[in-house]
């Protein structure tokens, strides 16, 4: 279980700002992709589609972002239970997303995508240390030629490690891949 550090600043604000003054997604933006993921049974890929229906305040992110710190990631879980900003279909699969923020990066945005839910890609009942990882968790940038790839953490853990940073661990392995994002609307 490799640890992926995703937010490279202090906050859950972490990098998640909203983009520069006057940019805006429309209600219900979508974004698809291909999600390439390791399962028990092997490699599957499977076709992923995000919705936007609003983007987290810096505020609220920052807010996210202490209850993680003095909660843990339990605190945290209660805190996006009540949010709904989109949905994701995983396949057949359509969960909300508690959590949708985007920041500018240098060609694009990057986008984040957090669910107070595992993404079950495999029914598979384990035992209680899955239970230690109950984020889904999807981060893509997308470029200004409007396509981007990124990963996908179908049973994540969101902690703040040493230096500040929010990390995101994987319960089993490697996060999986999404490939050929591109926005739709």
């Amino acid at each position: 279980m490799k640890p992926t550090r995703i937010f490279a600043t202090t906050a859950l604000v972490i990098a998640i700002t909203m983009p520069a003054a006057g940019w805006e997604d429309p209600p219900d933006t979508q974004f698809t992709a291909t999600a390439i993921m390791t399962t028990s049974q092997g490699t599957r890929s499977m076709p992923v589609t995000f919705v936007v229906r609003s983007y987290t305040s810096i505020d609220s992110a920052r807010s996210l972002e202490e209850v993680l710190a003095n909660g843990g990631q339990g605190a945290l879980l209660a805190a996006l239970r009540g949010m709904n900003n989109g949905r994701i279909r995983l396949g057949a699969l359509e969960m909300p997303v508690s959590l949708v923020a985007a920041e500018e990066i240098s060609d694009g945005y990057r986008y984040f995508f957090i669910t107070a839910r595992r993404l079950h890609v495999e029914e598979v009942n384990s035992s209680s240390p899955s239970l230690d990882y109950p984020f889904g968790v999807a981060v893509f940038e997308l470029g200004d030629f409007g396509t981007g790839d990124g990963e996908i953490y179908p049973q994540a853990a969101i902690r703040i490690d040493d230096e500040g940073s929010v990390v995101v661990d994987e319960y089993d392995g490697e996060p999986g891949q999404l490939k050929d994002v591109k926005k739709q609307r």
